[in-house]
Formats: C-alpha cells, sequence, structure tokens
C-alpha cells in the first residue's frame, strides 16, 4: 500500500490496527486497561493522538459540570444556580486563584453546609494547558464563562473539552471565536461524542431554541409535510450591560465586521439567505416594528448553523432546503425602530473604524462590573417565533419567556441548564447529541433543553399552530 503507514497498538483487552493515508492526524479512543504498546510501520509521518477511554472499563469523572470562570460578574450567578439546583449534580468551580474561587463559595445562600462541602475547587488557568486538560477530565461538561473568549483561550479550552470526550458550552457572541471551533473541532468532537455547544446563553440560546420548536410546531401540524419559507423572530427585552459584553464586543469588531456579511459564516452547507442589516422589520407577532441590534448576525449564523446541521444529517427535524432566519428588536413605533437601527450600526461602525473608540467603551464599562441584584430582578425577555411553511397558509409559533435580566441573571440558568442537559441527559438528546460535534442548543437536543428549562429555570415556553390566527400578536401571550 502505497503512501501510507500501519499503526498498531496492543494492550492487555484490545488489539488495534489500522491503516492511515499520509498526513493524516489520526484520533483513536483505546478500550485496553494497560497501557498500550505502539508500533508505527511505513516511511510516511502521521500524528497519533490517543483519546480517554470510553464504555464501562474507563475511570468515572468527579464531576457532573466544571464552572470555569466561576469568579466572573456572571460566572458567581452560575455558581449560586448550579449549587442550589434541586439536582444536586456533582460540581466543581475553576480558576486561576483559590481564595477567589473559595470566596465565591462562602458566598453562597440557600445551601446546605454538606452541598457547600460537595463542591470542588480545581486550579486552572488558560495561561497553563496542562491545567486546563486535567480540568476537563474530571468532568462530563464544562461550563466556560472567561471572556472575551479571543483573548482567553476560549478555543484551546473547546479542544481540550473535544479530545477528552467532555461536553463545553461557552457564553460567547464572538463569530470569529465560533467559527474556528466548528472548523476545527466538529471532526473531533464527532469521534470523542463530545458536544461542544458555544453561544449557551443569552447569545443564542432563546432565538435559536424558540427557531427550531416553532418549526417542529410547524411540522406537526401539517403531518409532517411542511417546510418552512422562513422563521421571523421578534423580542423584546430588559436588561443591563456589563463589562465582559463590552469586552467582547470590541475583541469581535478587531477581527472581523460587526455586521457579518455571510449569513452562513458558521453553518457547514449554504443556503439562499443573503446577509442584510434591516433597519425596519414588521413583527406580526406583537404587532410592532423591530429594529436591527447587534445581536442579529451572530444569531442568525447560530440558527443558520441549526439548519445545516439538521439539513445535512437529513433529519426529520430539517427546517427544509430553503429555510430563512429573520429577527428584529421590538420598538415603540417605525421611527423609533429606524432609529434604533441606525444607532446600532454607527456604533458597530465605529468599533470596526475607530481604533480608540473601544478602548474608550472598555474604560466607560469596566470588566468585571454590572448591575445590581436589585436592577436584574427587574429585568424580563419575551421571545416569539414564527414559522412560516412554504405552503403560503401555514404557520407555527414559539414562544419564551422569563423574569429577570436576560444577559447576565437569566443567562446564568441559560448556559447552567444547557451543561446539565448535556451531562446529565446524554441518553435523551438528540441523535446529533449522542453522535457529538460541533453542535447547538437547538441542535444537541431541543426538546430536552426546553423541558429543563421549564422545570427547573422557570422559563415559559409555548409553542402553537396559528396558521388560522386573525391577529398574531394575541397568540401565546407572554
Amino acid at each position: 500500500m502505497q503512501n501510507s503507514h500501519v499503526v498498531e497498538l496492543r494492550g492487555a483487552y484490545f488489539p488495534y490496527t489500522c491503516r492511515s493515508a499520509h498526513g493524516t492526524h489520526i484520533y483513536l479512543r483505546p478500550t485496553f486497561l494497560e497501557p498500550p504498546t505502539l508500533a508505527l510501520r511505513g516511511n510516511q509521518q502521521s500524528t497519533l493522538t490517543l483519546l480517554p477511554q470510553e464504555s464501562s472499563m474507563a475511570a468515572p469523572v468527579k464531576y457532573d459540570v466544571v464552572l470555569y470562570g466561576a469568579t466572573g460578574f456572571t460566572g458567581s450567578m452560575a455558581a449560586q444556580y448550579l449549587a442550589a439546583h434541586p439536582q444536586q449534580p456533582r460540581v466543581a468551580f475553576a480558576g486561576r486563584n483559590e481564595k477567589k474561587i473559595r470566596g465565591v463559595i462562602e458566598k453562597l445562600t440557600d445551601v446546605s453546609k454538606e452541598r457547600v462541602e460537595s463542591i470542588g475547587v480545581i486550579i486552572a488557568s488558560a495561561e497553563d494547558l496542562n491545567s486546563i486538560k486535567a480540568m476537563v477530565a474530571q468532568t462530563k461538561a464544562v461550563i466556560n464563562m472567561v471572556g472575551p473568549y479571543a483573548l482567553y483561550g476560549g478555543f484551546e479550552l473547546a479542544k481540550a473539552a473535544a479530545e477528552a470526550g467532555a461536553s463545553y458550552v461557552d457564553l460567547t457572541g464572538e463569530s470569529s471565536v465560533y467559527k474556528r471551533i466548528k472548523n476545527e473541532l466538529h471532526d473531533i468532537a464527532k469521534q470523542t461524542h463530545a458536544d461542544i455547544v458555544p453561544s449557551s446563553g443569552f447569545d443564542s440560546l432563546p432565538f435559536d431554541l424558540t427557531t427550531y420548536l416553532a418549526v417542529q410546531a410547524l411540522h406537526k401540524s401539517s403531518g409532517g409535510k411542511a417546510d418552512v419559507d422562513y422563521a421571523l423572530c421578534g423580542y423584546e427585552f430588559k436588561g443591563s450591560l456589563s463589562g465582559g459584553t463590552v469586552a467582547s464586543l470590541v475583541e469581535q469588531a478587531k477581527v472581523s465586521p460587526i455586521t457579518s456579511s455571510d449569513a452562513y459564516d458558521l453553518a457547514p452547507i449554504r443556503g439562499r439567505q443573503k446577509a442584510e442589516a434591516v433597519r425596519l422589520r414588521k413583527l406580526p407577532q406583537f404587532n410592532k416594528y423591530g429594529a436591527f441590534t447587534l445581536l442579529a448576525p451572530h444569531n442568525t449564523g447560530v440558527t443558520n448553523r441549526s439548519w445545516g446541521l439538521l439539513q445535512e444529517a437529513q433529519d426529520p427535524a430539517s427546517y427544509g432546503a430553503d429555510f430563512r432566519y429573520l429577527e428584529g428588536q421590538v420598538a415603540p413605533g417605525m421611527i423609533s425602530a429606524y432609529i434604533i437601527s441606525s444607532l446600532m450600526l454607527f456604533i458597530a461602525w465605529l468599533l470596526n473604524n475607530v481604533s480608540y473608540a473601544g478602548d474608550l467603551l472598555r474604560k466607560a464599562v469596566p470588566q468585571g462590573t454590572g448591575a445590581s441584584m436589585e436592577e436584574q430582578l427587574k429585568g424580563f425577555a419575551n421571545v416569539r417565533t414564527l414559522a412560516y411553511g412554504k405552503d403560503g397558509k401555514s404557520k407555527a409559533m414559539a414562544t419564551l419567556s422569563v423574569k429577570g435580566d436576560p444577559g447576565y441573571l437569566r443567562t446564568a440558568m441559560f448556559i447552567s441548564e444547557t451543561a446539565l442537559t448535556l451531562s446529565l441527559e446524554k441518553a435523551r438528546l438528540s441523535k446529533l447529541g449522542q453522535q457529538g460535534g460541533v453542535l447547538t442548543p437547538a441542535t444537541a437536543g431541543g426538546e430536552v433543553l426546553a423541558e429543563r428549562l421549564r422545570k427547573y429555570g422557570g422559563v415559559k415556553i409555548e409553542t402553537k399552530d396559528v396558521s388560522n390566527s386573525t391577529d398574531l400578536s394575541k397568540e401565546l401571550p407572554a
């Protein structure tokens, strides 16, 4: 066999031989109990990576979830959520500073002494890759709260998790980081059955999940026959701005336009949608107009990734070849929608073209800061997504509503429940979720995640066939 080599692995229980073409990077998951001997035959070079063991012979992990970045503004809220969770998952808090981590544990409320004592502490830093690898080896799933992800090793942590067979979730709204993760880690994660699910906070879980649920409701009402023309997401929310969000926005602006020019930047295949910043969009589910916001480009990328993954897999839940995703934030009126959109586009232009604009913004809203809990409790989110069938008649709507600041207090809940879904509900996930890969909240197991958000997160999620509705704004009131 020309231009090839043979890899032989021999252990106590599993002799393994494979052939590989020149230059291949081979990922193997051995099942032997003893360290293997390794022999390479042939005149070509390749790289061999031994993946963590799988099956009942593998050493059990210590934790269901490790929270990396537990001392940050949103991280500390996720710490409280996980510690007080009714299921009492096995958790550990991780970061660079042990004293600060223990300080977070000391501040936990409504948690028993036994529960507090059960919480692990792991010292890990993006500057020490070995510490990151040791951390992910101890858990079924890791939550990465340390951003901006381009600056603080988001890709490297996702890679370590993928190689270790651990699931990974983060809050990134940085499309450039997401793009690298999906380009370089999807195949690795599939081989190790790891679910890598970036953007599991307010960016972009509610938008991705309601789109998926609206499409499934449309399928159900049509007996599975309806392809979707487009999904139209409208949303209103009250929330605050944190230093972490500002920092991520500034870092994204350094590497690519915030208003993405490609609707399929994150998707595995391409469709017919063109990226465009629409200043004025009618939202019949609110009977109001919607504005363009800086959330739209990344939400579009994530939702189109869900479309592409399902379409590529020929999954029964797929949206249809011509699917498009559209969105807008509810505005008081037509003029205000246009003004808000124009302001958002101006901010994006400044960050992309004026070098010191980002520095000024970061100074104005320092990282690690955010609104008080009193203010966050006043927040809310109301997301309504319509799926329109290609027949021009069928329509279905999914709504998601929650009380509390959606970007921080409730994002801590969103990402925690996503991690717990991947860790505790693996057997109930979708086919894609069981296979692993770089997935989305919807494609990893949308129904199971929605169930958990309702049960544990206090999120109101509803779906309905609205094909015969005469006033969509009065359907499924949140």
